[in-house]
């Protein structure tokens, strides 16, 4: 199992474009891939999928754990890291 904590950066937080960019990236890889929202105390670790990703809530500046666990599951976090760091989207 690989997993990386990682600082939303994006001013919207991950919100519908950032999220369906996020989504898009996890179909690349065959690891089963789960998120978390550290900041709300209410969140749960939530598998992928774009009405997941909209319900955890991450805001600017929340701290959202990346899971994944298969055989890209290394390549699969350091990508879905990668893409909320830059704060740039693919679409």
């Amino acid at each position: 199992m690989e997993e990386r904590l990682v600082r939303i950066r994006h001013p919207l937080g991950l919100h519908a474009r950032p999220a369906a960019d996020f989504y898009r990236k996890t179909r690349e890889f065959r690891s089963c891939i789960t998120v978390r929202n550290l900041t709300r105390r209410s969140s749960i670790e939530v598998p992928v999928s774009l009405f997941n990703l909209l319900q955890l809530g991450a805001a600017q500046g929340h701290q959202v754990l990346i899971r994944a666990e298969g055989d890209d599951e290394r390549e699969a976090v350091a990508a879905l890291a990668a893409l909320l760091d830059s704060n740039i989207t693919e679409g």
